[in-house]
């Protein structure tokens, strides 16, 4: 019986993180049941994950998935995988960075992995200051649209003022 509940343990395990190339290990010792509720209700409103996992069981999990040896140590005493499936890393660091400060540092980052590199603490608040991905498309579109903006202006200003200087020259023959 114990056996076939660790093969379906680890079953769920590899269905949760089936594709996870990019995700934060966080401790949560010094959480109480409030704050782990307001962190994981925080979490979910913006689309990203919180586990509490098995060290041994998602160990043997990221270990298929050609994890880097470094990676898979960080996995030691009360570890929570927080992940994003629509932007990885990025997300999960940022949300989880600004509730902890929010929070007076309840939960403590142990590092990451992000495209297949591990990541340590500083990376990971690193991390947390890039923009997410709706921010860097808009940041993208007025880049390419500044331009534009200023092209059309300039035209529609050289077109008025040409205008002026016909009626001006208009006049003056007149």
């Amino acid at each position: 019986m114990a056996k076939e509940l660790k093969n379906l343990i680890d079953a769920e395990f590899r269905r949760r993180f089936d594709g996870v190339d990019s995700c934060i290990l966080v401790d949560y010792r010094g959480l109480n049941s409030e704050q782990t509720e307001d962190l994981r209700s925080e979490l979910r409103r913006k689309n990203v994950r919180m586990r509490v996992v098995h060290n041994r069981l998602v160990k043997r999990v990221f270990a298929d998935s050609e994890a880097p040896e470094s990676f898979r140590d960080l996995f030691r005493g009360p570890t929570a995988v927080v992940f994003c499936e629509d932007d990885g890393a990025v997300s999960a660091s940022k949300y989880v960075v600004e509730w902890a400060k929010k929070n007076e540092d309840a939960v403590a980052v142990k590092g990451g992995l992000f495209q297949g590199k591990t990541l340590d603490v500083g990376e990971v608040q690193r991390l947390a200051e890039i923009p997410d991905l709706p921010t860097m498309q808009r940041m993208v579109a007025g880049m390419l649209l500044g331009p534009l903006t200023f092209i059309a202006s300039a035209t529609e200003s050289l077109l008025g003022h040409f205008a002026g200087c016909v009626e001006a020259r208009q006049k003056e023959l007149e």
